[in-house]
């Protein structure tokens, strides 16, 4: 009998360690950025977060509207050290994907502070990545990626990941180090990214706020 309830036991101890992997497995995209958050807010000149009433939400596919000239001329008052080649990418990287690349740049402001990567933001100018990919928790400084345009379409692919599951459009090669983390269109708008992307239950709120000041311009 004692040997049958050990084998039980660990059965049972595997069956529960399978679980937890799982629940992980499930949750790793599940980023907490409660600091970053505080860090990144308070670098966003001329946004005010406090109020949101007047924010719609919008879907992350469709048609690019703002050209990369006024994304530029938008960040460039806060960052002179904009490197203009980043909104260029969005612009052109979001058309062949079909996602808002103008909605994607302003969420990549929100994640790196205007693109300055100054505070408690969890990567580095040098890396290339523009929303905190890979930062599943404090203490690591996410994916690196070798260009602009490489990061950009990292960033691109995982908002892809999230509103369809549509493979990627051909000819496309996969540089998304965490699309297969993602549920497969599981937030086809800015506001599903709530709890999702980050820990922050307004999180598509703050991108759409960024960018209405945009389009307000």
């Amino acid at each position: 009998m004692k040997w049958m309830f050990m084998l039980m036991w660990r059965v049972g101890l595997m069956m529960m360690v399978a679980v937890v992997g799982a629940a992980e497995a499930r949750a790793q995209d599940v980023v907490s950025y409660d600091s970053l958050d505080e860090a990144i807010e308070s670098e966003i000149e001329g946004i005010d977060f406090s109020d949101m009433s007047d924010i719609g939400d919008c879907a992350i596919m469709g048609e690019t509207a703002v050209e990369a000239e006024a994304l530029t001329a938008f960040v460039v008052r806060h960052n002179p050290g904009f490197d203009p080649e980043i909104a260029r990418q969005y612009v052109e990287v979001g058309r062949r994907y079909g996602i808002r690349g103008d909605i994607a740049f302003c969420q990549a402001i929100l994640e790196t502070g205007w693109f300055r990567f100054e505070g408690l933001t969890a990567v580095d100018r040098e890396q290339h990545n523009y929303c905190g990919l890979g930062v599943v928790r404090r203490g690591l400084t996410g994916a690196s990626f070798e260009t602009v345009a490489e990061g950009v379409t990292a960033h691109i692919q995982h908002l892809y990941a999230y509103a369809t599951d549509s493979p990627l459009p051909k000819g496309e090669e996969l540089v998304d180090p965490r699309f297969a983390a993602v549920r497969r269109a599981s937030a086809p708008t800015w506001f599903g990214l709530n709890n999702r992307w980050a820990m922050n239950p307004q999180y598509g709120e703050r991108i759409m706020k960024i960018y209405s000041g945009l389009i307000g311009d």
